[in-house]
């Protein structure tokens, strides 16, 4: 179990952590390159799928009736569960008195989501799921709150422009006592029978949205909120929120500049000048326009890259890594490794540069995805970053993968994130 953490700090563990309520008795066994990256598909497309970044996949249930007769929009869409992203979670509870749940990181949606019974229309039991009738504190938002983004009129506030089949409401949230209580804290009620963040009951949102836990919880003086991602399943990590975080030691902690995307103004945007593979710097066209369309995420694995980005990190890594045997590509990951066997293995790093002059190296097991990560780097490897998909390939989304082990510091009143290296 987690030890050690300061009072501000919440326990964040992967989905096959052990000590993770989702990992189904240890049962559960790592995705393969492949449906990691068939789910961070859907992730991307996800992000910059409409003027907002509303969510639109799949095909919607069949609308539930809410708690007191309330009808929930018939518009709603789900995206399929796949394993391999969605793979932090942070126990925090809803309610009066509380419900707790393991809840996704999410850093971009801009309202947090949980599943609320009744689940879905003739389904009498569902789980984990919120209850709201077992709450003191619960209420719908009306459609004239400044907390309804729909362009509604009545006692209820239908989830757009999620088109997700719920309401928009209100209750306590906990986290920790000395981490933070919201009263009134705003969030969707999804009435579904199968919500796309299963097993897990909802998404726990970080965004620059005012609706935002760090939000709803920012200080002056103190960064909006933190996490690091443990790079191993089993291994700890944390989120806080409206900490103090001190600066770490010059010359170990980077900065990138925060940018604003007017086009999807609840996520992070970071100013990313450029990168360079083992010392040399990329031949990045200077019309890729990286200083104000990559964005920096807690729900995508892999790094996606604009074509003309990631085209020359490809070229340069394979040019570095000729003396090792291949293997064929795992679906999108195009550029993989055999290194079953081998003594020794030499792998160029990465490193972001950004807007400031700053930069941030990522390790070798942030630059590729094994196989079998207990192994790495003697078992078959790829090089963790893509091209984003056709038709949102104008953008780039820095992955967890590449996050990993590193405390990263939302700092959004001083317009920066941090990064901390070997912080979990």
């Amino acid at each position: 179990m987690q030890s050690g953490l300061s009072n501000d700090r919440l326990p964040v563990h992967h989905r096959l952590s052990p000590c993770s309520p989702l990992n189904g008795a240890g049962q559960n066994s790592n995705p393969s390159p492949t449906e990691v990256y068939r789910r961070d598909v859907r992730r991307v497309r996800s992000l910059f799928a409409g003027p907002a970044g509303e969510i639109v996949s799949g095909s919607a249930p069949a609308p539930a009736p809410a708690p007191g007769g309330v009808t929930v929009p018939a518009d709603g869409l789900t995206v399929p569960t796949e394993p391999g992203v969605q793979d932090y979670t942070v126990d925090v509870a809803f309610g009066t008195p509380v419900q707790p749940f393991p809840m996704y990181l999410e850093t971009s949606l801009g309202l947090s989501l949980i599943r609320c019974k009744p689940c879905a229309s003739g389904e009498s039991s569902c789980g984990p799921a919120f209850d709201p009738s077992r709450s003191d504190t619960f209420f719908y938002v009306p459609c004239s709150s400044p907390d309804c983004r729909a362009n509604c009129s009545g006692s209820v506030c239908p989830l757009l422009p999620l088109h997700l089949p719920g309401l928009v409401v209100q209750d306590v949230l906990s986290l920790r006592p000395s981490a933070g209580i919201i009263h009134d804290f705003t969030f969707g009620c999804l009435y579904v029978a199968r919500p796309f963040f299963q097993p897990a009951a909802g998404l726990l949102d970080l965004s620059r949205d005012c609706r935002s836990v760090a939000s709803r919880l920012a200080t002056p003086g103190a960064s909006a909120f933190s996490y690091c991602l443990p790079l191993s399943t089993s291994g700890n990590g944390f989120l806080t929120v409206a900490a103090a975080r001190p600066e770490g030691p010059v010359g170990r902690v980077q900065h990138a500049p925060l940018v604003i995307n007017p086009v999807f103004p609840s996520a992070y945007f970071i100013e990313v000048a450029g990168m360079s593979l083992g010392g040399r710097d990329l031949p990045i066209p200077p019309d890729a326009d990286t200083a104000h369309t990559t964005a920096i995420d807690a729900m995508t694995s892999f790094t996606f890259l604009k074509p003309e980005v990631y085209a020359p990190l490809r070229d340069a890594f394979r040019q570095e890594m000729t003396q090792y045997p291949t293997t064929p590509p795992m679906h999108g990951l195009d550029t993989c490794y055999n290194f079953t066997g081998l003594k020794e293995v030499s792998i160029p790093l990465v490193r972001l540069k950004f807007g400031n002059g700053e930069s941030f190296l990522l390790g070798g097991e942030q630059t590729m995805y094994a196989e079998d990560p207990s192994a790495f780097p003697f078992t078959v490897a790829c090089l963790a970053f893509a091209p984003s998909p056709s038709a949102y390939d104008h953008y780039s989304v820095i992955g967890t993968l590449a996050q990993t082990s590193t405390e990263v510091v939302y700092d959004v009143s001083g317009g920066k994130v941090r990064f901390i290296p070997d912080s979990c």
